[in-house]
């Protein structure tokens, strides 16, 4: 039961973060580096999830 409840609260955290890089508007300044970069800062943000995702998946079907 507690795992399930870490799972959706990491999922509502990153959710949030999503949601949150996708409606921040900054202008592009070169001078700042990838900030602003609307797709790099998005899959920044979703590659940690979804590569822990796999491996929790993979893990459940080995045990299975």
């Amino acid at each position: 039961m507690e795992f399930w409840v870490v799972v959706a609260a990491i999922a509502l955290a990153q959710t949030a973060i999503v949601v949150t890089a996708l409606r921040m508007k900054v202008a592009p300044d070169p001078a700042r580096g990838i900030v602003g970069a609307r797709m790099t800062e998005v899959l920044w943000t979703l590659l940690p999830p979804l590569l822990i995702a796999t491996v929790v998946l993979l893990s459940l079907a080995e045990r299975g």
